[in-house]
Parts: structure tokens; C-alpha cells; sequence
């Protein structure tokens, strides 16, 4: 079983956007549910890439890891 969350790195201060900018962006994002919004991230080899469904994932799988294997997939809609 895979964790819930992925594995942490260490955080970059970010020293050029400004507070307008922050609020700008606010208004671009939204609370969203399983149901709503798929999300299938690749956990082979510390990968990590998302995807918004099972099959491009595997697509991704094929082409990158050379594997269809169906394990370390981390996904709030199982």
C-alpha cells in the first residue's frame, strides 16, 4: 500500500511574486472532489507525474518505465 502523501522536498522561498499577484491567482483556483477532477499519479521510480486517468497513466507507464504495471498508483478515486 502507498502512502497517502507523496514524499515531502525541501521548500524554495519565493522571493518575486507579489501580494497583488496572489490575490490574482486566488480567483483562478477552485475546491474540487474526486467525482469532479481524476487524478492518477505514477509512483514507479519517484516519478510523481499526474495524470487524469488510469489509462493515460499507463500509457505514460509504457512509453517512460517501459511497464504496464498496475501498482504505485496514488489516486483519491479508488
Amino acid at each position: 500500500m502507498l502512502p497517502s502523501v507523496l514524499p515531502s522536498r525541501p521548500a524554495l522561498s519565493d522571493t518575486t511574486t507579489t501580494r497583488e499577484q496572489l490575490e490574482t491567482s486566488q480567483s483562478l483556483a477552485k475546491v474540487t472532489t474526486p467525482q469532479e477532477t481524476a487524478i492518477f499519479i505514477c509512483a514507479l521510480q519517484d516519478c510523481h507525474k499526474l495524470f487524469p486517468s488510469r489509462d493515460r497513466l499507463i500509457q505514460h507507464r509504457r512509453k517512460e518505465h517501459g511497464s504496464d504495471e498496475d501498482k504505485y498508483i496514488i489516486t483519491w478515486n479508488d
